[in-house]
């Protein structure tokens, strides 16, 4: 009987763990900078940001593009990939990315780029 009763309470434990994990999951959301704003501290860091491509160089394997929030810019990646979206010049996008340093400068390397209306 006290085994029964302990899996039924490690079970119970358990599923309710996983959806206190779920529920959390879906409350945490990636806080939105300013290009202005964004420095050396947030290195590693998951930010978001919107604004306008100014320029777009693209390579075998990735785009390079520039990110205009009228803040300032910053340099984006996106590696490519078969379901990549056609970046264009004044194209207004939000970016969710992590900031990275290239030759001492900042730049997000793309996870999740939406156009914006």
């Amino acid at each position: 009987m006290q085994e029964r009763t302990l899996l039924k309470l490690s079970l119970t434990v358990s599923l309710t763990g996983l959806l206190l994990l779920m529920v959390i999951m879906d409350q945490i959301e990636i806080k939105e900078h300013k290009i202005k704003d964004l420095n050396n501290k947030l290195i590693g860091k998951d930010v978001k940001i919107k604004g306008t491509i100014t320029r777009v160089t693209e390579t075998p394997g990735l785009i390079i593009f520039n990110i205009n929030d009228k803040t300032g810019e910053i340099t984006g990646i996106v590696f490519k990939d078969e379901n990549q979206i056609n970046l264009t010049k004044n194209l207004d996008v939000e970016i969710t990315g992590k900031i990275q340093t290239y030759k001492d400068k900042l730049e997000i390397e793309v996870d999740e780029l939406k156009t914006i209306n």
